[in-house]
């Protein structure tokens, strides 16, 4: 059975790359692609496939196999690709498996493979629980409406960037933890919570809203939303699958009732200044409850549906922010010492890069980590702990990476290789001037292009009347954090040159996320290529300060005059930021030029979409 995917991962016209979970090893997998969804016109019917297994029912899979498309005659017309997984003989393994995964009235799923891509679809920050889903439902699910729309044209997307904050490890519903602790059984993986060095309050970890005291500051943990966050590989296993195909229905799990969790939830403390003995109160109430029902389940609904067709018909492509492992991730130098070692920081830091590497940076090029997907897999089967420094590989690493098509695409790692103060107040450099140059060398053996594409979690240009706030007033700390680009300039000055180092470029296209609103910025540079900011956040998670706070804060920001900054204004909107569920969108001309980029949104009053005309655009002053 596929428990989790298939994802369509790392693939062009000479390979291809699907990941998927599998809750055994089956005896004989096949791929098989066809230039039509009858299968009629047969193109591949082998491939490579690595198997890791992760738990007794759990086995995450990556399939490759290489593709004739430029090498073949017959096939030098043809861009998009159906393919077909055969479990022991039988397609998919479930026929209405198949079903969800077809777009359409296709009858199979398929994947678009451009010699030069045009279409492009961004998104970040999926938090499950997040309020609203009835009329704010996940924006990401919308992206499926978008590719049935456009599936025989050249429209098409061809690729997705996720951005960051895939999962949110540390801001977890009670509710959700006990679905994913019934998932973890059913897939036979390994409680490791016995593990954690936590001495004698270990017994504590038994409660689902609890474990504030374990991921404390002193350990390098500063969210705010901690009473249930990950711990164990296993936990932060189930997230993703949860997160990525809503996986657990296929064993007939729910949610729970409250009354059912009451044995597991923590108890506030009773008041008894009147003599009486009052009722039990739980932290986590019946309405919290109630509110989280509601919204797990619209997200898993999605999340098993139009999200799971989207990610098994697109090239899809991540790279974590910060949530993928706790909030505000090596935010300081203090924090970063903290969290890589202490006890119990470490085991959580350990924990949560197994699986970003396992179910995310795997994917990204297959083909350059697999010595260290062997690596992985040795020490995984082997039990290694996660104090031993055997495992130093994962903290030392640089996780960004490039993609060297047309147009190239440069993903940058902003959360491991942070330099602390580097220059000026504000202190703190999001990539090391090492990497930044790295890069650029990188890029200058690429093949000229006119358009470079940078993923940057953070923005590189960001709304700056916040990041005014954020840097000097540090009341702001908590609500702001304190890590945009503009902390230090000179590392961005250094990023925009690293991109000026390929051959050709007249534009520099920064797809962003994590701030939890969307925007877009055009910069001019005095000498180089025009530089386009298009940042979209979130796709399902509370926004930053509803649409009024944030025209509230604008509005500060002018009577400050302070950082008078010009944004792109929308097609009919007076207004540059919103901050409405969104997910962004990218076209390119014929030439490989950005001509527009848009925002599918859901507010309260429905969907709707922005658009913004990059040739004759319109900007706010």
């Amino acid at each position: 059975m596929i428990i989790c995917g298939p994802i369509v991962r790392h693939s062009n016209r000479a390979e291809l790359n699907l990941w998927l979970v599998l809750d055994q090893r089956p005896e004989s997998i096949q791929l098989n692609t066809y230039l039509d969804d009858a299968r009629a016109s047969p193109v591949t019917r082998d491939c490579d496939a690595e198997f890791i297994p992760a738990g007794d029912n759990c086995y995450i899979c990556m399939l490759s196999t290489d593709l004739p498309l430029d090498s073949a005659e017959p096939y030098h017309h043809t861009d998009e690709l159906f393919y077909e997984i055969t479990l022991d003989g039988e397609p998919f393994g479930d026929s209405q498996l198949l079903s969800t995964l077809c777009p359409g009235t296709d009858k199979l799923p398929s994947v678009y493979l451009p010699r030069e891509h045009r279409h492009f679809i961004q998104a970040s920050c999926r938090r499950p629980h997040s309020p609203g889903q009835d009329k704010k439902p996940d924006q990401l699910a919308r992206g499926a409406r978008l590719l049935a729309e456009n599936l025989r044209k050249e429209s098409r997307p061809s690729q997705l960037f996720l951005t960051g904050d895939q999962i949110y490890a540390d801001d977890v519903s009670p509710l959700l933890l006990d679905y994913l602790g019934k998932l973890q059984k059913h897939l036979g993986l390994a409680d490791d919570l016995k593990n954690l060095p936590a001495g004698k309050d270990l017994h504590r970890l038994s409660k689902l809203d609890d474990r504030h005291w374990v991921t404390r500051s002193p350990y390098g943990f500063s969210s705010s939303a901690k009473s249930s966050h990950l711990l164990t590989r296993a936990e932060y296993l189930s997230m993703y699958l949860f997160a990525f195909s809503g996986a657990g229905h296929q064993f007939g799990l729910d949610f729970q009732g409250h009354d059912e969790l009451k044995p597991r939830l923590a108890k506030q403390p009773a008041n008894t200044r009147d003599g009486r003995n009052p009722p039990v109160q739980y932290v986590y109430t019946e309405r919290q409850h109630a509110e989280d029902h509601r919204n797990l389940s619209g997200f898993a609904n999605l999340a098993r549906s139009e999200v799971r067709q989207l990610l098994a018909n697109t090239v899809t492509y991540m790279i974590f922010d910060d949530h993928e492992v706790t909030d505000d991730w090596n935010i300081s130098k203090q924090n970063a010492r903290q969290l890589s070692t202490t006890p119990i920081g470490r085991y959580v830091l350990i924990n949560a890069l197994q699986t970003y590497f396992l179910c995310q940076h795997w994917g990204n090029q297959p083909s350059l980590v697999k010595s260290e997907v062997a690596k992985l897999k040795t020490l995984l089967e082997q039990d290694t702990p996660a104090d031993h420094k055997e495992w130093d590989w994962l903290l030392e690493r640089y996780w960004g990476y490039e993609l060297e098509q047309t147009p190239p695409v440069a993903v940058l790692d902003t959360r491991t290789h942070r330099e602390f103060s580097k220059r000026g107040k504000h202190s703190l450099g999001l990539m090391s001037d090492q990497q930044i140059q790295q890069l650029g060398q990188r890029l200058s053996g690429f093949h000229q292009c006119r358009t470079l594409i940078v993923v940057s979690p953070t923005p590189t240009y960001g709304f700056s009347h916040i990041e005014y706030l954020q840097l000097n007033f540090p009341m702001f700390k908590r609500t702001l954090d304190r890590e945009p680009w503009s902390a230090d300039t000179a590392s961005l000055e250094a990023l925009k040159a690293s991109c000026c180092q390929l051959p050709g470029v007249e534009h520099v296209v920064i797809f962003s996320g994590d701030v939890h609103y969307a925007f877009a910025r055009r910069r001019q540079t005095s000498q180089g290529p025009v530089l386009w900011q298009i940042c979209s956040s979130a796709c399902n998670n509370v926004p930053m300060g509803e649409n009024i706070g944030l025209r509230a804060i604008n509005r500060i920001g002018e009577l400050l005059g302070k950082n008078q900054e010009s944004y792109l204004l929308p097609e009919d909107s007076d207004f540059f930021l919103t901050s409405d569920r969104n997910i962004g969108t990218l076209m390119l001309d014929d030439q490989g030029c950005p001509v527009q980029a848009g925002l599918l949104c859901a507010g309260e009053n429905g969907s709707y979409q922005k658009r913004y005309d990059l040739v004759n655009y319109r900007e706010t002053n």
